[in-house]
């Protein structure tokens, strides 16, 4: 390999400006404010070929702590999957991926990735199976007005008060994750419009609404709280709701296979062979 292997150099200025130079050519985003902000910490780690001081080639893993009926698991979220064009046709993604694999392979539970439509045929080659998620939805007559409360991100007290709370969160969900970083990283950013707060369970929601209908991503509070309560506060306007999880209870809820362009889940591992029987949903605020 011509190019330097490079792995774990957040502190390094030159080179994560050059990371960040890339992901934002390849994604139109990038991590600036992320890091500047103290969320980048070291459940997230960018494995990358450098041609010089220049990030050329990348495969990020992300260290996920999450909770399945009960019992703690601990998996890697592959991400942040790139390469300069200029340098394509070399096979570095496949380099970077093979590194990654061999590396956490026998150190976790499972490795996933949500695969963009036009790479289905990639992960394969390395033994990922694509998999079924499921997502949970109801229709709901809510008689009462709205209760919940937009909360404003930008002022500093409420962003606060809601990552400490994001920080020390309880489980609300069958299928659980913990990565505050990812959390903070999300609802800072691409989502920073999206945070509610329901007075009458002492919790936040990270929530879309759209003509009628509510899609429930993620549950953020130091306790477990009342699902349907949470709903009802989004008011009678309400006619529909969708869930970014998966539920403890699933009474009442239709279960249909999920699916969103460009994000085609693939699993590696035994912890994931039979993932589909159990019904779930990856919340979508685990999406790296």
């Amino acid at each position: 390999m011509q190019y330097k292997y490079i792995t774990n150099y957040k502190n390094n200025d030159i080179l994560r400006k050059s990371f960040n130079e890339l992901t934002e050519k390849t994604y139109s985003f990038n991590f600036v404010e992320w890091f500047q902000n103290g969320f980048w910490d070291e459940n997230y780690i960018p494995y990358s070929l450098a041609d010089g001081e220049k990030i050329i080639a990348n495969v990020s893993v992300n260290k996920m702590d999450f909770m399945l009926d009960g019992a703690e698991k601990r998996y890697i979220q592959i991400g942040t999957v790139m390469t300069d064009k200029a340098y394509g046709g070399q096979g570095l993604s496949r380099y970077l991926m093979e590194k990654v694999i061999e590396e956490y392979v026998n150190k976790v539970d499972g490795i996933y990735l949500f695969a963009n439509d036009q790479v289905l045929n990639f992960y394969p080659k390395f033994g990922f199976i694509k998999k079924k998620e499921y997502q949970y939805s109801k229709l709901v007559d809510v008689k009462n007005d709205k209760q919940i409360l937009h909360i404003n991100m930008t002022d500093s007290i409420n962003r606060i008060k809601f990552l400490e709370t994001a920080k020390n969160c309880a489980n609300n969900e069958r299928f659980s994750m913990h990565n505050f970083g990812l959390i903070a990283f999300i609802t800072t950013g691409p989502m920073i419009n999206n945070i509610y707060y329901c007075p009458v369970e002492d919790a936040y929601v990270v929530a879309d609404i759209k003509e009628g209908e509510l899609l429930i991503h993620q549950i953020i509070s130091l306790h477990r709280v009342n699902l349907d309560s949470i709903i009802n506060s989004f008011g009678n306007t309400i006619g529909k709701v969708y869930l970014g999880f998966t539920p403890y209870d699933s009474e009442g809820y239709e279960i249909n296979e999920y699916y969103e362009e460009d994000c085609t889940l693939f699993c590696l591992g035994k912890d994931f062979e039979n993932i589909d029987k159990r019904k779930l949903m990856f919340p979508t605020l685990s999406h790296a």
